[in-house]
Formats: structure tokens, C-alpha cells, sequence
């Protein structure tokens, strides 16, 4: 029984990937199956098609939540975008095909809204209590996607610079500088 939840993590695992690198319909079930090391027929057992594969590939990997307090202030600040950036590098791949497929496929933001932002308010949260609840949903929702694309953009961009910028960047403390513009703006003093 083990042998089969392993295949189909190594399906998953090895789609993700594929899908990441090539998109939808870059990728075939051929490829997948070969990157597998099974037969085609085989993938067959665990999905009933291309699309299957192709929505389990979204499923967050690796998610916790963080824990809201009700303090305000910067810690809290640095927690919730520091745990942003975790689940979006340990899930980057998917994050990838999030961002590169969902305006062909729909149903991938509709899942990826249902796994992560439905069940992690903390951002939310923050965001009004940085804000004394003064701001409107679309505002609250402006900074949630601009944080979340800009976590995304960083580590797409650390991935690069490691094979085309001989300087690179640091990047190392990219939670505190983001936690920097939220609290205190691009002209802000600390």
C-alpha cells in the first residue's frame, strides 16, 4: 500500500516540477511518466488524466499558518511576513504554476485561495491592525497580493541571479526589508 502513496508523491513531486519549468502545455504525461520512471498506463492508476495531475501539483507542500497575537507591533509584523515567505519558498514551484497558469486556469487560483488565504487570515489580520482597520477591502487585498507577488518575484529572482549575476544581491534578510516597507513605507523613518 506504501508503494502506491510513494508513487503518487513522486508523480506529484516530478509534475510540479515539469509544470513549473514548462507550463500546461508545455508538459505531457509522457514526460512526467519518464521523470517517474514509470510506464504512462501507470499514471493512469493515481490520476484519471493530465488535468488531475496538473491540480494536485497546486496543493501547498508545506503550510502552517502563524500565530496572531493581539499585540501591534513590528515583531508581529516580521512573524506573519516571515511566514509568508517560507510557504512561498517552500513552495515555489507551485507558486510558480499558480502565478504562470491561473489566468488560463481558474479553478487553480479558486484552490489556491481555498488552501492558503481562506486559512490563513494572518496577513489580513495584520493588515488592519497595522492599519487601525482603516483600510477598504481592495486596499487589504492590494497589499496582500502586492507582498505575496513581491515574496514570489525575490525568490524567482534569488533563483536566477544564482546563474546570471556574478555580484548578487543580498537577499538574505528579505522578511525584515519587507517588513520594513509595510511598517514604515518607502520613505519612512524607523
Amino acid at each position: 500500500m506504501g508503494s502506491q502513496s510513494d508513487t503518487k508523491k513522486k508523480i506529484i513531486r516530478e509534475a510540479r516540477k515539469l509544470f513549473a519549468e514548462r507550463g500546461y502545455n508545455g508538459a505531457t504525461t509522457a514526460e512526467i511518466a519518464r521523470r517517474v520512471e514509470v510506464s504512462e498506463a501507470a499514471l493512469y492508476k493515481h490520476f484519471k488524466g493530465k488535468k488531475d495531475i496538473f491540480l494536485a501539483c497546486i496543493t501547498p507542500s508545506v503550510f502552517e499558518p502563524p500565530k496572531m497575537n493581539s499585540d501591534h507591533n513590528p515583531d508581529l509584523v516580521r512573524d506573519v511576513i516571515k511566514a509568508r515567505v517560507e510557504v512561498i519558498r517552500s513552495n515555489l514551484d507551485s507558486f510558480n504554476i499558480l502565478f504562470r497558469e491561473s489566468p488560463n486556469h481558474p479553478e487553480l487560483a479558486k484552490m489556491f485561495m481555498e488552501q492558503i488565504y481562506i486559512q490563513d487570515k494572518s496577513m489580513e489580520q495584520l493588515l488592519q491592525k497595522v492599519s487601525n482597520g482603516n483600510l477598504t477591502p481592495v486596499q487589504s487585498l492590494l497589499f496582500e497580493l502586492g507582498i505575496t507577488s513581491a515574496i514570489w518575484s525575490l525568490l524567482n529572482f534569488e533563483k536566477l541571479q544564482e546563474e546570471i549575476i556574478s555580484e548578487k544581491l543580498p537577499l538574505d534578510h528579505m522578511e525584515d526589508e519587507i517588513a520594513d516597507v509595510v511598517l514604515y513605507g518607502l520613505l519612512g523613518k524607523r
